[in-house]
């Protein structure tokens, strides 16, 4: 096994860094790192837990920003590698290849590609750990929350990777998520109840309220409001930046992408119409000759209803349990990102980040492609 010091790589961009390691050897099939040194070994990956009959102690941390220094990579894997030592003894850390992820607006729709932002790329760089107890999962959580912070990386650490290479779905939230408003407030403001509104809309998403009732009382302070309004609303809808690129990257993958909302019908379906979603589930308002009544017509689209969506389109669509993604920002998305393989937060309210599997802090929805690519790093070949 040949040991290389950290200085080898210290002035390196890891994206280059199977380039680099080729010219040492031919044969390269599995490289780590243990206190301080890199160590290269012709031999095959012991532990992969995409093929191991035993995963429940294999983790996979994914790191995506539009760039990662060797730097900030090496600051993080010497912190990592203190980690494990202190707690639970000398632990290899396993470096996949490094990618690049990049949003190609060749794969757009001309309606989609009206309204789409300039294409963008990042770096992924996927590391594996073995026997991560949960303290120490604790301890890496909170160092990897420093450092991205530091650094301006978003990061997972799971057990799986959905990959795009395999049929999936993912189910995303609307409000704060597919958009970047949330569509109740606005009508609201137009109808001269916007602080009230608001103010509820607030504290449901931080989940201190009943995602129902709060709704219910909401929706009745627009009594009496033009269906116009929301057509002004839906005219004016800002997309999350990323979405358009998302959609396309996923149906060119062959998966299916669902909106579940706790919000309304008459813009998930424009959304549906606009930019292709395969499905839509939202809460329809009734309105009775062009004006609101102040009712919601049937069941509420509430938490409960969003995660059990997850499974119902997984089952119709034939889609294994770890090909199911999930992302959203509010308390009522909860119980979803937990049912789904890989539960995303993005620009998520406290509770939500704090006990999302995920949480996407300096990306946007572009920040999800680079994730869903993240399995491509660990199928590749460092020679």
């Amino acid at each position: 096994m040949t040991q290389l010091a950290e200085t080898l790589f210290s002035n390196t961009p890891p994206i280059a860094w199977p380039q680099l390691l080729t010219l040492q050897s031919t044969e390269i099939k599995h490289v780590t790192y243990c206190q301080g040194q890199f160590n290269i070994s012709a031999q095959e990956l012991p532990i992969n837990s995409r093929n191991s009959s035993d995963n429940s102690s294999y983790y996979y941390l994914t790191l995506i920003a539009p760039c990662i220094t060797s730097d900030a990579l090496l600051n993080l894997l010497s912190a990592l590698s203190q980690l494990q030592l202190s707690m639970q003894g000398a632990g290899d850390i396993t470096l996949y290849p490094p990618a690049n992820y990049a949003l190609n607006h060749n794969a757009l729709t001309d309606k989609q590609a009206q309204c789409a932002t300039t294409a963008n790329q990042g770096d992924i760089i996927v590391l594996g750990f073995t026997t991560l107890s949960d303290e120490l999962q604790q301890q890496f959580k909170d160092t990897l929350a420093s450092w991205g912070n530091d650094y301006h990386v978003d990061y997972a650490l799971s057990q799986t990777l959905p990959s795009l290479k395999q049929p999936g779905v993912v189910l995303m939230d609307m409000d704060s998520t597919t958009i970047q408003i949330e569509c109740i407030d606005e009508i609201a403001k137009l109808a001269g109840v916007g602080e009230q509104v608001a103010a509820v809309t607030a504290s449901a998403m931080n989940g201190e309220l009943d995602f129902s009732e709060s709704l219910r009382s909401r929706v009745a302070t627009l009594t009496n409001c033009p269906e116009s309004v929301l057509t002004q609303v839906a005219d004016a809808m800002p997309l999350m930046p990323g979405l358009e690129l998302l959609i396309a990257t996923l149906h060119q993958a062959n998966w299916k992408v669902a909106i579940a909302s706790g919000g309304f019908t008459y813009f998930a379906k424009r959304l549906q119409d606009d930019l292709g979603f395969d499905a839509v589930y939202a809460n329809e308002l009734e309105i009775v000759d062009g004006i609101l009544t102040g009712q919601v017509i049937g069941d509420i689209v509430d938490a409960q209803v969003k995660a059990d969506t997850l499974q119902a389109l997984a089952q119709e669509y034939q889609i294994a349990p770890q090909q199911t993604v999930a992302i959203g920002d509010g308390a009522n998305d909860l119980i979803m990102l937990k049912s789904a393989a890989l539960g995303v937060a993005i620009h998520a309210k406290p509770i939500v980040q704090q006990q999302a599997q995920v949480a996407l802090n300096h990306h946007d929805l572009e920040g999800l492609v680079g994730l869903l690519q993240a399995a491509s790093c660990v199928d590749a070949s460092w020679s």
